[in-house]
């Protein structure tokens, strides 16, 4: 059996920033005001012989293939699943902030309700259940388009296979984004990825860090993985004592 693949499609030349999905994402997951796990960015740009070129760029987690953010994450919190999805277990999550530093693309945030961290999920609930994400749902005039890229029945395969599409990439960052844009789109630096230049928590065994600030990542590694497995503890506690 194939595993599954989920990834989105942008077709930045149908966007008209109405901002549709990014209202059914904040309806959806109840964000904060001053919050949103979804954007719509506008880049302009021009062309060679000097033409204006303007895009609209709905953004969001990239659910990348090789996520630092996963790396980062001292408690196991932050995980991938195998079908692409790069999801959040908040009984475990800390509000560290590790990930959030180590984002290329500034996709997450600290939820000042409770303190833990928030991102696009692909609105998984939804799509184990058979639907699509909330931002696809009332895309009106079908900008994004979500599925599994390894069914080639899938209209998302299809579109992959007969168009010309590109990633939000550089040569110092390529994570293996799975949000694909029109080929045609407008890129500037406020929505390529940003290189991430200090040591993650979970990589300073290996990496080339002076052995005092060695020490020293990995004691806050250990102090805020303890504080997950209290809190894990706790909620399973929680459980019990309401089953």
């Amino acid at each position: 059996m194939v595993t599954k693949k989920y990834v989105m499609l942008v077709d930045t030349t149908r966007c008209v920033k109405c901002d549709a999905c990014v209202t059914a994402c904040r309806a959806e997951w109840n964000t904060p005001v001053g919050y949103s796990r979804n954007w719509v960015r506008e880049v302009e740009t021009s062309t060679a012989d000097g033409t204006p070129s303007l895009s609209f760029l709905s953004g969001r987690c990239q659910h990348c293939d090789n996520p630092p953010c996963v790396a980062a994450c001292p408690t196991g919190a932050t995980y991938k699943r195998d079908d692409g999805m790069v999801l959040l277990d908040r009984g475990l999550c800390t509000g560290c902030e590790f990930c959030v530093d180590a984002c290329p693309y500034g996709a997450r945030y600290r939820d000042p309700t409770d303190g833990m961290i928030s991102k696009c999920t692909f609105c998984q609930p939804k799509v184990d259940a058979g639907g699509q994400p909330s931002c696809v749902e009332v895309c009106f005039n079908r900008a994004l388009t979500f599925g599994d890229a390894n069914d080639p029945a899938s209209e998302v395969s299809q579109m992959l296979a007969n168009g010309d599409w590109k990633q939000l990439t550089t040569a110092e960052v390529d994570t293996g984004p799975n949000l694909y844009y029109s080929a045609n789109t407008a890129l500037d630096d406020t929505v390529l990825p940003r290189t991430i230049k200090q040591p993650l928590p979970a990589q300073v065994l290996t990496a080339g860090v002076n052995p005092g600030v060695k020490i020293g990542l990995l004691g806050m590694t250990s102090v805020f993985a303890a504080a997950g497995l209290v809190k894990l503890i706790h909620r399973k506690a929680e459980v019990r004592r309401h089953e």
